[in-house]
């Protein structure tokens, strides 16, 4: 070998010994995360175990809450005034403040006469869906990061549910990533 030979030789075996200690090993495969299984007003899915369940009785005119899945402890969100012969109840969000990486979703079951979703862009439970994703939104008071929004129609004209989910930092490719395999054990009972 010419003197050139092996100095490029050389220079090879230390690009690679200096180079071999931060090469990238596959990441091992993912382990599933446990989930559990909700079902209620003709909707069912499955959600991570280690998330909570809230539920409480929210309901207006156009919209009855499902439930309330966070990944930390929940509060009853309502309070109830009485004034002579009159009773209110105003409710809130379950959490006062997501921790950082923190999740809170509400599932609705929904219906106001005439309003239409805009076009589908996806699809969940077999259903058209409309689904979005937004910086901040709504959730932003909860210290959120970023909101994520389904509508899966039903049925019944003008009727749909409805997801509404608050992500916080960090890691909010994996909690995307949870929601995202929630959407996809979407199952809508016909009615």
């Amino acid at each position: 070998m010419t003197a050139p030979g092996r100095l490029a030789t050389a220079f090879a075996v230390v690009a690679v010994s200096v180079a071999l200690p931060f090469a990238r090993t596959p990441a091992e495969p993912a382990h599933p995360v446990p989930t559990v299984s909700f079902s209620a007003m003709g909707l069912s899915f499955r959600y991570p175990a280690t998330w909570q369940t809230g539920t409480w009785n929210d309901v207006s005119s156009f919209t009855a809450p499902i439930v309330y899945l966070s990944t930390g402890r929940q509060h009853n969100p309502c309070t109830v005034t009485y004034s002579p012969g009159q009773k209110s109840v105003s409710c809130s969000y379950p959490v006062d403040t997501l921790p950082p990486g923190g999740v809170l979703v509400r599932w609705d079951l929904d219906g106001f006469p005439g309003l239409r979703p805009t076009k589908p862009n996806a699809t969940i439970g077999g259903r058209p869906a409309l689904e979005t994703k937004t910086s901040g939104g709504w959730c932003a008071s909860l210290g959120g990061a970023e909101t994520i929004s389904v509508i899966i129609p039903r049925d019944q004209p003008d009727n749909w549910y409805g997801l509404n989910a608050c992500l916080s930092a960090p890691n909010l490719p994996q909690q995307e990533a949870q929601i995202s395999a929630m959407l996809a054990t979407v199952r809508v009972a016909a009615s």
